[in-house]
């Protein structure tokens, strides 16, 4: 579906640029939780996944499978409007891991270490949708 950017809110827009190797973007509030995204990404490959999020609908979470492949990848995201939190979970498989995401234009990540597991998470961003 074609949204034109000019005619609605760009802070809720999610752009990630790096993911070494898997990021989870969860937005919660009291009760309940909805899975916006789960990108997985290495190898070098190059990252460039743009997430507007906006009111409507929750049909579920999209899967950006970027292990082989390039990801270059912009689509909308509904979740029922109110106020949010989003929480980013950067997960590393081996070796160094790289996490570089911004919302609305500020960035939030960049390159972390190389211990396995959950290796990156800035923390939740309060939004409103």
């Amino acid at each position: 579906m074609y949204v034109n950017k000019e005619k609605f809110d760009m802070s809720n827009t999610i752009q990630v640029s790096a993911c070494d190797n898997e990021l989870i973007i969860l937005a919660y509030q009291e009760g309940v939780s909805y899975e916006i995204g789960r990108i997985l990404s290495g190898n070098g490959e190059a990252v460039n996944v743009s997430i507007d999020l906006l009111a409507g609908d929750y049909v579920g979470t999209s899967l950006f499978n970027g292990i082989i492949t390039p990801l270059d990848v912009s689509i909308t995201t509904y979740i029922p409007s109110g106020s949010y939190s989003l929480l980013f979970l950067g997960i590393n498989w081996g070796g160094p891991s790289s996490f570089t995401v911004s919302v609305g234009g500020t960035a939030l990540g960049g390159t972390v270490g190389q211990g396995l597991g959950l290796t990156w998470n800035p923390g939740p961003l309060a939004i409103t949708v």
